[in-house]
């Protein structure tokens, strides 16, 4: 989960990901378990999202984002390609490739 992060750290955090899958089979991912706001259809799910926020705002430095900021972030650490499934409620598993 990196919603706990800056949008900086989380590229940090990605950065060494990278590197560390980069040194393996070609073809590697990384995996990220964590909230995609606007994913979900469910209005339910998506106050759910939206009241964690909330939360994060008031106490750690990360947030919540929509999938263009996850895009920025993917590309500003380097991969080139992402795929976000919404299967786990209010969280959504993502994959990441360099």
């Amino acid at each position: 989960m990196l919603h706990n992060w800056s949008d900086e750290e989380c590229v940090q955090i990605l950065k060494l990901s990278k590197e560390a899958i980069s040194t393996r089979e070609p073809k590697g991912k990384v995996i990220i378990i964590d909230v995609v706001l606007g994913s979900s259809p469910s209005k339910q799910t998506r106050e759910a999202q939206l009241l964690l926020d909330l939360c994060m705002m008031v106490i750690l430095p990360g947030k919540q984002r929509e999938e263009e900021k996850w895009h920025k972030i993917f590309l500003d650490a380097g991969f080139t390609q992402y795929k976000i499934s919404p299967v786990l409620g209010s969280r959504s598993l993502i994959e990441v490739y360099p």
